[in-house]
């Protein structure tokens, strides 16, 4: 149930990955031919980077929406200047610094270099005069480990200091090296409509490469990132796009045949159909958020998914009178809470210079309210599940203490009495300490996740005037 723009991309984490496979320019197979010289190539990019510059929207939306005001723009020439965006934002003060003592206006040298990072050096004849190839060569030749660290993680301050308080030194170089990365492609088989079988068999004839995740029975990983919907298997609703980690969050959820279950901040429905499918289209599934515009994008995903169960309901505000009919009702109820979004880096590098300590602050009180709201869903000895996709501690493990201490009716589980020991992420099988999952991009090849279960007592505390009236 986001109620801010902060979390608007969630990044819709689940869908998120669906979205950049299908739409994001910068994750399109190659195709088609460029239809504009490479200097002109270039020139686009510096008017794409002086608008991400602003960092007031989300990356994606920017680049769409350039392209559409260019449309004589060709498939090959908006691959190269997305996926040269992307890495722009990636390496941000990397290529500022690389960039020092070049030729030419700086937002061309940056435009320059994004574009040769991405499409390597045999381009460089495209990119200008003599005096520029010679400089972009010598940048070519940079051994990275040579920078300063700052240059090296390309991380905000703020951010790069709570990750080495938090992780250390070395994990937290590991974690800001790992997000410098693009993200792979994760598939989840739809059981209502396919099995796994019938799916890596449509992408074998398809000529698509794949291969399993371990631990996720349901899904595939694939090494490029093809159109799916050219895919009979996708339109069809065989297959959805969810990151591995997404998945996760559904498996540790672990509903039953017959629950109700509630996904208290469901967004597009990512991990609503990933639990539906776990419930064999059985019981009730109850989608809640705030944004009738977000649960709208659920509503075709549905359709094509095969599931009956589930239940759309928007609501103004979390304490909204809507859901007392579901009061100490539930099974199960998810909070995929607001946050940062620290732990999407691979997909949304702007991300790491949009937000701000102030902005983790205002989120950390969202998501206390939202998890206390969501508390009072749960039926006694029902679980409650908070998630979020920030690597923050304040976040994630800060907030779920909080709770606990305020809520003594609930006890935390811990996730390895709930995934079976072949349906848990490989890097935490052997270091099982911790009761809360942590997933992580560098170890678990997937966005960075907290998830933590909690478990309401079986008995339902007497309210005061039972209390008063038990002493009578």
């Amino acid at each position: 149930m986001p109620p801010s723009t902060h979390n608007r991309r969630k990044t819709e984490r689940d869908a998120s990955a669906g979205r950049h496979a299908e739409a994001k320019p910068s994750d399109r197979k190659r195709s088609g031919r460029s239809s504009a010289a490479p200097m002109r190539i270039a020139d686009h990019l510096v008017k794409l980077i002086a608008l991400l510059s602003k960092f007031d929207a989300p990356a994606d939306a920017v680049i769409s929406h350039y392209f559409r005001a260019n449309p004589k723009l060709g498939s090959g020439d908006r691959h190269w200047i997305a996926e040269s965006a992307y890495t722009w934002l990636r390496l941000k003060p990397r290529i500022a610094h690389l960039c020092e003592g070049g030729q030419g206006p700086v937002p061309q040298r940056w435009a320059q270099l994004s574009l040769l990072l991405v499409n390597a050096p045999q381009k460089l004849w495209a990119l200008g005069a003599a005096e520029e190839h010679q400089w972009l060569s010598r940048v070519l030749a940079v051994k990275v480990g040579t920078l300063p660290m700052e240059h090296q993680v390309c991380m905000p301050f703020w951010f790069w200091s709570r990750l080495e308080e938090q992780l250390g030194a070395h994990d937290a170089q590991q974690f800001a090296f790992a997000m410098l990365e693009p993200a792979a492609l994760d598939l989840r088989v739809n059981r209502i409509k396919a099995t796994v079988a019938q799916v890596t068999d449509a992408l074998d004839v398809a000529g698509i490469a794949w291969e399993p995740i371990a631990g996720l029975p349901d899904a595939v990983r694939l090494r490029t990132k093809p159109a799916l919907s050219n895919l009979d298997v996708f339109r069809e609703g065989g297959i959805e796009v969810q990151d591995a980690g997404s998945q996760w969050i559904a498996a540790v959820t672990a509903p039953r045949r017959g629950d109700m279950v509630v996904d208290f901040c469901a967004g597009a429905g990512g991990k609503t159909l990933a639990i539906g499918s776990l419930m064999r289209n059985t019981g009730r599934l109850i989608a809640v958020d705030t944004s009738q515009t977000r649960l709208s994008r659920l509503k075709p995903r549905l359709l094509r998914s095969g599931l009956t169960n589930v239940y759309p309901l928007a609501i103004d505000r979390e304490d909204d009178v809507r859901l007392d009919r579901y009061r100490r009702k539930a099974d199960r109820v998810l909070v995929d809470a607001p946050c940062s979004g620290m732990g999407t880096l691979r997909r949304n590098p702007d991300l790491k210079w949009r937000q701000t300590p102030a902005d983790v602050e205002e989120l950390t009180a969202k998501q206390a309210s939202i998890l206390s709201a969501a508390a009072e869903l749960v039926k006694p000895d029902g679980r409650l599940v908070y998630a979020t996709c920030s690597v923050l501690r304040e976040e994630n493990e800060a907030i779920v203490m909080a709770f606990l201490e305020a809520n003594p009716d609930f006890r935390l589980r811990h996730w390895n009495e709930i995934l079976a020991p072949d349906n848990r992420p490989p890097a935490l099988t052997a270091s099982p300490d911790q009761p809360w999952l942590r997933l992580w991009p560098q170890t678990d090849a997937c966005d960075g996740f907290f998830v933590a279960v909690m478990q309401r007592s079986g008995e339902t505390p007497k309210t005061t005037v039972q209390q008063a009236e038990d002493a009578e």
